[in-house]
């Protein structure tokens, strides 16, 4: 307690600071609006890498291990807080990316400020939140994805949901879930809402053991507003971590792949209903009257991304791994886990 009163989270924190105060956070006797006040304190600068790996292995310290994770694993996750409301451009990216055989593990929960989370949406498409991890592993070898619904694995976390809910703004909480996927796979396509903060977010994968290669992306709509997704509406920034290293920066647009502007809110969803119609409509292939050409875009370009990453394939690669994945869309695929009873998607 004596932490919070006594250095200011507004200024860079040593990494044995940053890892006290993690720990003071999700402490059930800790005062919540004190927790609150930091939060937003921490949310008025962009945090330093050494930072991001502090809090995120002092949340890895108290998570419930997962078994293990396949060597060729990928998880594909964004910050949140971009405040766009599109479809569910990552957990679909993920789901296609186990239909081409790569082996997906999720690590998503419900939208703490968003439309739909990546945990709403699985849930409506049937899928089965609680399943226990040896489930989880046998499903790997069978269906190529796991989906690891965050509060099983996180379950100190779960106190401060409804301080970051009062809060209304996305908090340091945004960045560390990316980080904070217990399989630890080797492989990530991570998006980040903020330009300012892709070097901090690489720079902390970069010193995760287990990692192998990752993408952080950044993407820019029409109208110029941060995405945590590639972008089909301006360019997508992308910065490349290998084998412990941040490599340089490079600019993906729109147009050098073939793509022409979509048209205005072709991404966005209003509510969760829209976004399972939205997903079910993709799965369904371009003949379904809820396929959206757009989405499918946005997807095969982070879908692209994934393969590139699976196949140890460069950047240059992007037009036909793009290309690779848009087709698979149009045909429609299959979900790689048994919907409802008398449900289709």
């Amino acid at each position: 307690m004596t932490l919070l009163t006594t250095h200011n989270p507004s200024r860079p924190l040593p990494e044995a600071t940053a890892s006290e105060l993690m720990r003071i956070f999700i402490d059930q006797d800790t005062d919540a609006l004190l927790v609150g006040a930091c939060l937003a304190l921490l949310a008025q600068r962009a945090p330093e890498a050494h930072e991001l790996a502090a809090f995120a292995e002092a949340l890895a310290d108290v998570a419930v291990p997962f078994p293990a994770c396949p060597a060729d694993a990928i998880d594909v996750v964004g910050t949140g807080g971009d405040g766009i409301s599109t479809a569910n451009l990552s957990t679909l990216t993920a789901l296609l990316l186990a239909d081409f055989g790569v082996p997906v593990v999720k690590h998503g929960n419900r939208a703490a400020t968003g439309v739909c989370g990546s945990a709403d949406l699985m849930e409506a498409l049937g899928y089965d939140l609680s399943r226990a991890s040896s489930d989880l592993m046998a499903d790997l070898p069978l269906r190529h994805f796991a989906f690891l619904f965050a509060p099983a694995y996180h379950p100190l976390l779960g106190r401060l949901r409804e301080i970051r809910k009062r809060l209304g703004i996305p908090t340091i909480f945004n960045l560390l879930g990316p980080l904070l996927n217990p399989a630890q796979p080797p492989l990530q396509v991570l998006g980040v809402a903020r330009e300012d903060l892709m070097q901090p977010m690489a720079g902390a994968l970069a010193r995760r053991g287990s990692l192998r290669r990752a993408f952080v992306i950044h993407g820019k709509d029409a109208e110029g507003r941060g995405m945590d997704e590639a972008s089909i509406e301006g360019p997508t920034v992308v910065v490349e971590v290998d084998a412990g290293q941040v490599l340089g920066r490079r600019v993906l647009v729109p147009r050098d792949l073939g793509l022409s502007q979509p048209v205005a809110g072709a991404l966005h969803v209003r509510d969760r209903a829209q976004a399972l119609a939205v997903a079910r409509g993709l799965f369904a292939g371009a003949a379904h009257a809820d396929f959206r050409p757009a989405v499918a875009d946005a997807v095969a370009l982070q879908t692209g991304l994934g393969l590139l990453l699976h196949r140890g394939l460069g950047l240059d690669g992007i037009g036909a791994a793009f290309l690779e994945a848009r087709a698979r869309l149009d045909r429609g695929f299959t979900l790689p886990f048994p919907p409802p009873l008398g449900e289709r998607p």
